[in-house]
């Protein structure tokens, strides 16, 4: 509506400036994109240092059984957060897509841990950045949504990024002294195209169920289906292991509440991109845990991840 005029003391009247109004829903629309991105920032945060975790334990378990304990530990924080809001449960016609996201999410989660038993930290984050890819193109059809020339320049140095770390694994596997880590990284690239499904499917629950319905799901489903194969392969648990596993479990919660925020609130397209944060995670927690030292492939692919992001975050 126009602002009406106001009177000057002489009695002539003038507009009053609509740059007041103007600024404060520049401002709102500005806060409410930048709770989703830092959302999405947490999520990979999150993700990253469970991925540690389950780091930690893969020399004593096998990457069924740890997706096992990601998901058991992780339905103890679901179930909390879901009696404390009591959401609404998937109708009957919801809970299709949800069965086929947790395949997905099983898919993704057993791949990728297997990962982690073969490749170091950063690497395996590395090659799990495909997935952000596969998301912002696969989004344009199957969510009808339209990426900004921004967001493709974000996702070109972030491919970039993740070729310049992946290179010199692939040029000792062609010079025969690097085969050990070929059957990882396969899994790893695997486990990133699922993870597309689960952030696309992601993006079509927004407006079907509760976000507290939706992590009850994704923790339960998976665990149910992991019993048998779990317990094919099973181990005794270590009594030292237990506070690890309930860590990866809060970790794994905390990273799938923020990314299912994030996705609910944002384009697909957008969020994706957030993910290549985590690789400087990856990259000091690899050196301070592991004693993986970055070489300059990991500090060049870092520098244009995160020049991805910036790109992002102007858009």
């Amino acid at each position: 509506m126009p602002t009406p005029p106001l009177a000057e003391p002489g009695g002539a009247a003038v507009s009053k400036p609509a740059t007041t109004e103007l600024s404060a829903g520049s401002a709102s629309r500005y806060v409410s994109t930048l709770w989703p991105l830092l959302a999405g920032v947490l999520a990979a945060a999150s993700f990253v240092t469970m991925d540690a975790t389950i780091k930690t334990l893969a020399p004593r378990y096998d990457a069924l059984q740890l997706s096992f304990f990601r998901f058991a530990s992780g339905s103890v924080f679901a179930v909390a957060l879901w009696l404390w809001q009591r959401s609404a449960l998937p109708s009957r016609d919801a809970w299709r897509l949800h069965v086929v996201r947790s395949l997905f999410l099983l898919v993704s989660l057993v791949g990728y841990f297997f990962a982690l038993t073969r490749l170091p930290l950063a690497q395996a984050i590395a090659i799990s950045y495909l997935s952000p890819i596969f998301v912002s193109v696969l989004a344009v059809p199957v969510l009808r949504e339209r990426p900004s020339p921004a967001i493709w320049a974000a996702l070109t140095l972030g491919f970039a990024g993740v070729a310049i770390s992946v290179l010199p694994e692939l040029l000792a596997i062609r010079a025969g002294a690097g085969d050990g880590h070929l059957l990882g990284m396969v899994a790893a690239a695997v486990a990133a195209m699922a993870f597309a499904g689960v952030m696309l499917l992601a993006r079509r629950q927004a407006n079907r169920d509760a976000i507290w319905t939706i992590l009850l799901v994704q923790n339960l489903l998976p665990l149910v289906l992991l019993i048998v194969p779990a317990a094919w392969t099973w181990k005794p648990l270590l009594t030292s292991d237990i506070a690890l596993i309930a860590s990866a479990g809060a970790l794994g919660t905390t990273g799938l509440l923020s990314l299912t925020f994030a996705f609910t609130r944002l384009e697909a397209s957008r969020v994706a991109p957030l993910e290549y944060s985590s690789f400087v995670w990856a990259a000091g927690l690899g050196y301070g845990l592991f004693d993986e030292v970055p070489t300059v492939a990991t500090a060049a692919s870092a520098a244009l991840i995160i020049g991805g992001c910036l790109l992002l975050l102007r858009r």
